[in-house]
């Protein structure tokens, strides 16, 4: 028999999700984050500079991304559209909680875009690395060679431990590190929430990540053994990889993985993250 959550018991996940939460950006009341225990600023690069923190540049950029009032899943949202499709990024250190010995934690966001908007051949809405893609890296993308886009959630140690070729996405250990949801629900027009979460990472076991969808499970990458290792002076929370088209709202941190049923909570806000915090 199912058991209908008690307020007490809700209240209770709240207050579990507000001591491990990190870093909230609602774009509410401007680019930079809401709640931070690191930088609150929000920078802005392009693709071929995102590792070369010189070239961040506080702001939205030039010409700026906007920030579509009222279109958001709760209130504003970052819009990037094809003819304005730059990086941005906050710093990771302290907003999200690397650790060189048993790293965990979650990220989730919203997402409304079309898929089939989105030029070239790949495009990752947000990334967690101080390096790239295949380099000690947390990252959704969408691909563009399969039609409909698939959605992939990828997941990489140190790339000179686990690809001692040399061959990045041509070696088979790639696909090993990845979690794929073929004809993901995202339509233009319609918010879906993104959620990630990762443990085990530089611990003996190894570790994996595993993705939900609108507070579902889809699935979870291979396990890695190799170590994940981060800079986190130079990590980033990068939001628009790859010339990305689309809506993103609501970007939250944890210092840890969520329960299935503290993702349902999350899922369920009213008002999104900014309940979590004052």
């Amino acid at each position: 028999m199912a058991h209908t959550q008690t307020a007490s018991s809700a209240d209770d996940v709240r207050a579990s999700l507000s001591a491990a939460l990190t870093f909230h950006a609602s774009f509410d009341h401007g680019p930079d984050a809401d709640f931070a225990l690191g930088d609150k600023q929000l920078y802005s690069t392009i693709d071929s500079e995102v590792q070369n923190s010189a070239t961040h540049t506080p702001g939205l950029g030039n010409p700026p991304l906007t920030l579509a009032l009222g279109q958001g899943k709760f209130g504003a949202a970052l819009a990037f559209t094809q003819e304005n499709s730059h990086v941005v990024l906050y710093k990771g250190a302290k907003n999200i909680a690397y650790s060189p010995e048993a790293f965990r934690g979650t990220v989730s966001f919203w997402m409304n875009l079309d898929p089939a908007e989105i030029p070239g051949q790949y495009s990752d809405p947000l990334q967690l690395t101080d390096k790239d893609y295949s380099n000690a890296a947390i990252w959704v993308d969408f691909t563009k060679n399969d039609k409909p886009s698939d959605m992939r959630l990828g997941f990489f140690g140190d790339q000179s431990e686990w690809d001692v070729t040399d061959r990045r996405g041509d070696s088979i250990e790639f696909f090993w590190r990845l979690a794929k949801v073929a004809e993901p629900p995202f339509a233009k027009g319609q918010w879906t929430q993104v959620t990630v979460t990762w443990d085990g990472v530089n611990t003996p076991a190894g570790g994996r990540a595993r993705l939900y969808l609108n507070g579902v499970y889809q699935g979870s990458t291979g396990r890695i053994a190799e170590r994940f290792t981060w800079d986190v002076a130079n990590t980033g929370i990068r939001l628009g990889m790859g010339h990305f088209v689309g809506l993103i709202d609501d970007v939250a941190l944890f210092q840890r993985p969520l329960t299935p049923a503290e993702i349902n909570v999350l899922y369920g806000l009213e008002h999104g993250v900014a309940e979590l915090h004052p």
